[in-house]
């Protein structure tokens, strides 16, 4: 006997020998039987984890002294056998994870297996282009059970199956597809048969693979550590296809070992309660989150947990303590309106929220289409006071009407599906109740088109004329109840160029409409599809309502890859197309706490303006004052109350403003002696002045159109009309 690790216990415990080795104590037990947990062998020298499939929940257990690879659990001796790629032997392992050298016959120990399983007191090893070998545990002698030729595939682990003789499986991680091994007791003969794609794209490699009792096999993906679920319970009709179980750790180099004969068990496990159709308990891959003492990952003040889902119409909330208790709404919601959701996070740890709605009332929820709420990282309270966190949901205008059911679940990571295993968190199933709310939508210019804004912020003076210190696609949706008034306008946006030393905000002030007839708490903010949850867009001390895009809109792009000699700007500067992407795009609503009356509103597009930033200096002189007295609106169109009106007249603005002319056909605002304004709205999409390129030199037409107060040359915003080398492009 040779002992590698813990020798002088395994030296001294050592009991009967043989010729090929002596006998370790400490056999793998679970209360008599097969352990339920799997064990995953990763890295060199190997560290050895013990993983709660059902969760993911690991921990690690040993740290060996050499690297083992190939591992399988022998149900005949309820050890596990592995083969040493240090030393180049099969190695067996108690639950100590002490482990000594087999002697082998028959086996070419001069190269390292990476694949293995055991089977009826047998061992199976196999590399890619050497063959497969079958070592039998009581004579310990290999034979050659696959030749070099048949084994082509690219694999790093084989399960066999638990419930009928010698079916052995596994996943080829070149094309992610599952494969039988026929034959394989006929000596050169076993082959691979091909049975479908697993549907797991991507580069990974399943170093560990395993069953369970009730014919489920799992592949263990080394890359990102989860866990994935192929259903051979039905050999007479098997699908390949594999779905997301659970998790475990990441590794660069991995092998996994596990009774095939045990179940998988949940312990320390909260689960969910909506009805199974939405896979609540263990058996159909439910929402889990494994708990245990001193774990503060929950919503509300408690979790607990159980051994498996009490599906509705039983809860487990009748069963031990309330813990449904950290999410609640504080009205129904409605069709086509954002609901408001109340969550409190009760544990000292911060987590990531997921929320699933099932809108259509089919009894599932799409991952696609439902998941509502998407990694939302909430801060939690100090252990004792739970935080309170208020989200926005926006209710499509077709939902179901009357209650539906909904999903939450806060775990310690991202990416959390509406089922399967994770450790640490909680998942607490709700009904909601949704109320019909038929609604319209009439959009500015089209549900599909934009009209593109253009601004020069030197106003009042022309500065380089430009007009690419802020260039934005733009459209509205106004969106109405049954009756025709107007429940919301919701404000969609994309930032195309900035080109501006100054910094500078974006808003939306809406003509007439006092700020106090806006929802406010339903206000709602998206950037680049993530919403603000507690950002306020509505404006205070204003009296008409403003909604406030962004106060430096200089913050929300990243420093261009592509610079001149005045600055990293965005989008001005001809050839820099490496700041192709958008970086900045928005979608801002803004709701009434009344349906507001039809003749009340204002027309389109509304009043967007840019503004100097708060705290910020806009320029020299009389602009060196706080930016957001500088406002720069649309020719003709009104300024907020916070807007410094001595600017106008100045410089080369030659408006005459008269407080109480605007809004209206007498507002005299934002142009020159032309006519030529410093912000501009155009129907589509419009390819702007590079940087330094006055737009009349640009745009040579603009000139006529401005004078001639827009009844002629109407079509100088054309490309065809333009001077396509002082164009960025």
């Amino acid at each position: 006997m040779k002992c590698l690790r813990h020798s002088l216990l395994a030296c001294s415990l050592a009991l009967v020998s043989s010729s090929a080795y002596s006998i370790i104590p400490h056999a793998f037990t679970d209360n008599g039987g097969c352990p339920s947990d799997a064990f995953l062998f990763q890295g060199n020298p190997t560290v050895v984890y013990q993983m709660d499939l059902s969760s993911g929940f690991y921990q690690l257990s040993d740290t060996m002294a050499s690297s083992i690879n190939a591992v399988g659990f022998n149900e005949s001796d309820r050890y596990i056998y592995g083969y040493d790629t240090t030393n180049l032997e099969v190695v067996r392992i108690n639950q100590l994870f002490d482990f000594e050298n087999v002697s082998i016959s028959g086996l070419d120990t001069s190269i390292s297996y990476p694949t293995g399983d055991v089977y009826n007191n047998k061992y199976y090893l196999y590399k890619k282009n050497v063959g497969m070998y079958e070592v039998d545990l009581t004579t310990f002698t290999a034979t050659l059970v696959m030749t070099s030729g048949n084994a082509t595939l690219n694999l790093t682990d084989m399960a066999f199956h638990p419930n009928v003789a010698g079916r052995l499986f596994a996943v080829d991680n070149s094309n992610k597809k599952l494969y039988e091994v026929t034959n394989y007791t006929v000596e050169n003969g076993a082959t691979f048969t091909e049975i479908g794609d697993t549907g797991v794209s991507g580069t990974s490699t399943f170093g560990a693979q395993y069953f369970d009792s009730n014919g489920y096999m799992y592949l263990s993906r080394n890359q990102d550590g989860l866990v994935y679920q192929i259903d051979l319970s039905d050999l007479s009709s098997i699908t390949a296809t594999a779905v997301q179980f659970s998790g475990g750790p990441v590794s660069g180099l991995n092998d996994g070992a596990r009774c095939a004969n045990a179940p998988i068990v949940a312990a320390n496990t909260d689960f969910g309660d909506a009805p199974d159709s939405y896979k609540t308990s263990l058996s159909t891959n439910g929402a889990r989150h494994y708990n245990i003492s001193g774990v503060n990952y929950f919503f509300g003040p408690s979790v607990d947990t159980e051994g498996d889902a009490l599906v509705s119409p039983n809860s487990d909330d009748a069963d031990g303590s309330n813990d449904e208790d950290g999410v609640s709404f504080p009205v129904n919601f409605k069709q086509g309106s954002d609901a408001l959701i109340n969550l409190t996070i009760g544990g000292a740890a911060s987590g990531f929220v997921n929320a699933w709605f099932d809108w259509n009332n089919n009894g599932e929820f799409d991952e696609a289409t439902e998941h509502a709420i998407n990694d939302e990282f909430l801060n939690a309270g100090d252990g004792v006071t739970p935080a309170s966190h208020t989200l926005k949901v926006r209710v499509p205008d077709d939902a179901a009407t009357g209650q539906i059911w909904a999903r939450f679940r806060i775990s310690k990571d991202a990416g959390t599906l509406a089922f399967g295993g994770v450790s640490y968190g909680e998942v607490e199933d709700h009904q909601v109740t949704i109320d019909a709310q038929p609604v319209t939508h009439t959009w500015y210019p089209s549900s599909s088109t934009w009209v593109t804004l253009a601004f020069e912020d030197d106003w009042p003076e022309e500065g380089d004329f430009d007009f690419n210190d802020i260039t934005m696609f733009y459209r509205v949706d106004k969106v109405a109840d049954s009756n025709g008034d107007i429940l919301r306008y919701d404000i969609y946006g994309s930032l195309q160029a900035y080109g501006a030393d100054f910094a500078n905000g974006f808003a939306v002030k809406i003509d007439g409409i006092a700020a106090s007839a806006v929802d406010s708490a339903r206000t709602k903010l998206v950037i680049n599809g993530a919403t603000q949850h507690t950002t306020q867009i509505l404006e205070s001390g204003t009296t008409d309502a403003v909604a406030i895009i962004s106060n430096n809109l200089k913050t929300e792009i990243s420093t261009p890859a592509c610079t001149g000699a005045l600055g990293p700007y965005y989008r001005v500067w001809t050839g820099c197309t490496d700041d192709a992407a958008d970086q900045f795009v928005f979608e801002a609503s803004i709701p009434f706490t009344n349906p507001l009356d039809p003749s009340t509103v204002p027309s389109m597009p509304l009043n967007p303006f840019i503004f100097g930033t708060p705290g910020i200096d806009h320029g020299d002189g009389l602009r060196s004052s706080d930016g957001r007295a500088i406002e720069i609106h649309l020719k003709n169109y009104d300024v907020t109350i916070k807007a410094n009106t001595d600017y106008f007249s100045t410089e080369q603005d030659t408006s005459v403003y008269v407080d109480g002319d605007c809004p209206g056909s007498s507002c005299d605002t934002y142009h020159n002696t032309n006519g030529v304004p410093w912000a501009l709205v155009i129907d589509g999409e419009w390819d702007h002045p590079s940087e330094g390129s006055n737009i009349l030199d640009a745009y040579p037409d603009l000139s006529g159109f401005a004078t001639s107060g827009g009844s002629t040359n109407t079509d100088w915003h054309d490309r065809n009309n333009a001077v396509v080398s002082k164009l960025f492009e």
